[in-house]
């Protein structure tokens, strides 16, 4: 008689933990991508080898969940953050901006 593999559900959840957390920190957003996807797909490996063992179990449903939650919320944060960095960027270059910045640094260090 063949079991579920009850195994790769619970690094499913594990790795969708770790996806919803790291989607908080832009620095390992592309981790937090990496493991929602992975968790994910050992989710549903998890859900199908309990369906063909014709058993049930929540475990890899939570993993899928969570997966699916951390996966959505890393990439928002991925293209968020990059559309910010690329506009921050973009600014920083304009010669207007640097003479205000220049002219706001002037000013705070003669208050001082």
């Amino acid at each position: 008689m063949q079991q579920g593999n009850k195994t790769m559900g619970i690094i499913s959840i594990v790795l969708g933990a770790v996806a919803i957390v790291c989607a908080y920190f832009y620095m390992v957003n592309i981790a937090a991508v990496i493991a929602g996807i992975v968790g994910i797909i050992l989710a549903v490996k998890s859900k199908k080898s309990f369906v063909a063992a014709g058993e049930t179990s929540p475990i890899p449903t939570v993993g899928l969940v969570l997966s699916i939650i951390g996966l959505v919320m890393s990439v928002i944060g991925l293209f968020t953050c990059t559309i910010c960095t690329c506009a921050a960027k973009t600014a920083l270059e304009d010669p207007a901006v640097q003479s205000a910045i220049n002219s706001a640094v002037s000013n705070f260090s003669s208050v001082g």
